[in-house]
């Protein structure tokens, strides 16, 4: 049956999800979790709580797809929708399940809490529906069967529907599919990298005929790097999988910071405490955020010995000791100064590794000289100093002021790390 049901399509629910006002997290952790079972969507469909749009794309993916799955819209109010939609795609009456209002009784007064007549709602399903319990709320799921394919709708709140996709559906879905294509998933993080030259570099593994499959994310300069080997079998799967993912190891080892976490500052500062280097940071655009991320690390205490924000040139002069000369003649955004940052800081903390940051996030500021997204990174590594430029895009203050922050990030790793 699996063959059958190699794909499938994610319809996510809810008027507040077409006015921006809620972001739609459903649909990935859902993709994620068929692709594990060989199930790939190809489809994504966001709606508003309109029935009759409802019931027309339920009915139109239920004979495009074997498998869809809808989130949202099984809530106590008149404008939770979905159930009456999915009822009139499958053509069948809606149908009161007197013991999932017992169990909807239940919770309530466990929870010391009188039930609202319009919680009944909640246990109408559509006839011959299979019901999905809801294990941490009140609103249970369902799956239904359309024009031969199947809809499975749960709920809409991300932990409800995550809590009812894993203890639920997926293993409905592993049961009833069988075995049959097995895949296989590695995933790489990458700093350093525009994405256009990743894609240069990994040229026909991107391939969409491509076993593996690779696919890539980019967001405030990581790369996130999945590859998903199919075979016939586990073994055969995991096999295909390691072999491209050693020659992806190979390829792009300068920029590999980790294979089990995207937070750049986790494998920096990890690296730093196991190898016992401190660290000291200087920073002016990014407001001190370089040093958030990495004390957010269990243990960084060990090895970050301090931080300044010398936000303003008077600042820069007379905590870090920045020349009035260098500021006067190169400007605070410049490497002499970021230079100058770094070497201070590293001075007056002891520390082995000192880097620094300064630079023009805007929106105000920028010349044609010194643009919008310029910014200048001093490292000092065991007394010896140097500066890099680098040019973001012009985007917002705060996607500037991460990529910043990434981007020393990785010149602590490559430059003091050897990584």
């Amino acid at each position: 049956m699996i063959g059958e049901m190699r794909t499938a399509a994610c319809v996510a629910i809810g008027d507040e999800l077409l006015a921006g006002d809620t972001t739609d997290t459903n649909s990935g952790a859902i993709a994620v979790a068929l692709a594990a079972l060989g199930i790939r969507v190809t489809k994504f469909v966001v709606l508003g709580d309109d029935k009759s749009e409802l019931e027309r794309t339920f009915y139109e993916l239920a004979r495009e797809f074997r498998i869809v799955v809808a989130t949202g819209g099984l809530g106590p109010t008149l404008d939770d929708v979905t159930r009456e939609a999915a009822a009139g795609a499958a053509g069948v009456p809606l149908e009161r399940d007197a013991a999932t209002v017992e169990w909807l009784r239940a919770v309530f007064a466990s929870r010391k809490r009188p039930m609202a007549q319009a919680n009944e709602r909640q246990a109408w399903f559509p006839a011959g529906a299979q019901i999905m319990p809801n294990s941490i709320g009140t609103a249970p799921g369902f799956r239904v069967w359309i024009e031969g394919g199947m809809l499975a709708v749960m709920p809409g709140p991300p932990h409800e529907m995550r809590a009812m996709l894993q203890g639920e559906l997926v293993p409905w879905l592993r049961k009833t599919c069988g075995v049959g294509a097995a895949l296989s998933a590695q995933r790489f993080y990458l700093l350093g990298l525009a994405e256009s030259a990743f894609a240069d570099r990994a040229g026909d593994w991107m391939a969409r005929a491509a076993n593996p499959l690779m696919g890539v994310t980019a967001h405030s300069g990581v790369l996130a790097v999945t590859l998903r080997a199919q075979a016939e079998s586990e073994v055969g799967a995991q096999r295909l999988l390691e072999a491209r993912a050693a020659e992806f190891r190979e390829r792009f080892a300068a920029e590999i910071f980790s294979e089990d976490d995207e937070r750049p500052a986790f494998a920096v500062g990890k690296a730093l405490v196991h190898r016992g280097l401190g660290l000291a940071v200087a920073e002016s655009c990014t407001g001190g955020l370089l040093a958030t991320l990495l004390t957010e690390v269990p243990g960084i205490s060990a090895v970050f010995r301090a931080g300044w924000v010398a936000y303003s040139n008077a600042a820069k002069e007379a905590t870090l000791g920045v020349p009035r000369a260098l500021l006067m003649l190169h400007g605070a955004v410049s490497g002499p100064v970021a230079e100058a940052l770094a070497r201070g800081a590293a001075e007056r903390s002891g520390a082995e590794i000192a880097i620094a940051i300064t630079g023009i996030a805007g929106p105000d500021g920028g010349s044609a000289e010194k643009p919008i997204g310029l910014v200048w990174f001093g490292v000092c590594v065991r007394g010896s100093v140097s500066s890099v430029e680098m040019r973001f895009p012009p985007v917002d203050r705060a996607s500037i002021r991460r990529f910043a922050a990434h981007a020393a990030l990785d010149l602590i790793r490559r430059r003091a790390l050897g990584s």
